[in-house]
Formats: C-alpha cells, sequence, structure tokens
C-alpha cells in the first residue's frame, strides 16, 4: 500500500498561526493552574473558619457546661473534667488509651467522669489538647459566672496576616467563651 505524500505546508502564514495556538495552550494551562491556586487556598481558608466556628460553639457549650457544675456545686475538678467532655470532638488525637485500643468510648466516659483523682482520670482517658482549656469561676450576686480559654493552633488566614505583619508573631491563637447562669448552690452550700 502506497502512502500518500505528507503534507508540508510552505505557507509562512500557516506556521506562524501553528505557533500562535500553541502559546495559546500554555496559557490555558497556566491560568489554570493560578485559578486552582486561588480555589485550593480559598477552600483551606473556608475550612479553617468552619473549624474555628464549630471550635467557638463548643466551647459556649463547655462554659455553661461549667457553670450548669458549679452552679450544683461541684469542685473544680469535676468542673473541669465536664469542660474536657464537651470538647472532645476538637481536642485531637486520643492519647490515652491509645488509638488502637477496642474499649467503647461511651463505657471510657463513663468511666472517666466518675475518677477521683487526676492521676486516675488521666490514665482512663486522655486527648492532646485537653491541656491547652482552662477555665475561671467568678460569683457575683446569686449568679455563677464562667469565662472558658482554649489555645488551639493557629488557623490559615491567621498564618498569612501573621506573615504580612497585621497579627503578632506566635503559633498559637486563645478562643475564650463567656457564661453566666444562676448559682443555686449558694443556698444549700457555703462558699
Amino acid at each position: 500500500m502506497a502512502r500518500p505524500p505528507s503534507r508540508v505546508s510552505t505557507n509562512p502564514a500557516a506556521s506562524e498561526a501553528s505557533r500562535q495556538r500553541s502559546s495559546r495552550h500554555g496559557q490555558a494551562i497556566l491560568e489554570s493552574l493560578l485559578v486552582l491556586i486561588v480555589l485550593v487556598g480559598a477552600f483551606l481558608c473556608f475550612f479553617d473558619f468552619a473549624y474555628a466556628a464549630v471550635t467557638q460553639l463548643l466551647l459556649e457549650n463547655g462554659a455553661s457546661r461549667v457553670a450548669r457544675a458549679d452552679t450544683v456545686g461541684f469542685n473544680d475538678f469535676q468542673r473541669d473534667k465536664s469542660l474536657r467532655v464537651s470538647m472532645i470532638p476538637v481536642s485531637g488525637k486520643r492519647t490515652v488509651p491509645d488509638e488502637n485500643s477496642t474499649a467503647s468510648e461511651q463505657a471510657l466516659l463513663r468511666t472517666y467522669l466518675q475518677a477521683e483523682s487526676w492521676a486516675e482520670a488521666n490514665g482512663i482517658l486522655n486527648y492532646e489538647r485537653w491541656s491547652s482549656l482552662n477555665h475561671e469561676v467568678s460569683h457575683s450576686g446569686n449568679a455563677s459566672n464562667v469565662e472558658v480559654t482554649y489555645t488551639i493552633p493557629k488557623m490559615l488566614p491567621a498564618k498569612f496576616a501573621t506573615y504580612f505583619g497585621i497579627l503578632p508573631d506566635s503559633e498559637t491563637q486563645d478562643l475564650h467563651a463567656k457564661w453566666s447562669i444562676e448559682d443555686h448552690a449558694s443556698l444549700y452550700l457555703t462558699r
């Protein structure tokens, strides 16, 4: 079978058009890459804002749990356990027992809340970010006031703000929540 003669254009205008098409393809790939980088960055920022919103919501819930525990007369140890349990969804990896443990989370929580000392409680259940939770309880009139602070790793938008000098340089940021509730414990306990 004979091959047809190849078509080689000797027209200079045709070869110039071919080069322009080739450079347009390269430009389209570059533009697509830039758009992809912006979209991924926007998604990561949105994810960080969503994580911060959920963390703030759980922190406010934790503050209400601490205030409730205080109004019924629980001591600092019991209030702190209540706060820690309410923050489990954003507390990082479980360190005790390890991730491979087959122990039921519900059973661990029940046993943890029944612990009578920190040594016992930390041997039952612990998470990597629990140590960064703090709470302060104050009483004014017949109200129990709670302020909770949670130190978390700095989020991506805050890292950009630090890079451009808008925020101070640090690896962490603090979230705060306050809660007040009527104090019932003062009716039957001396403080």
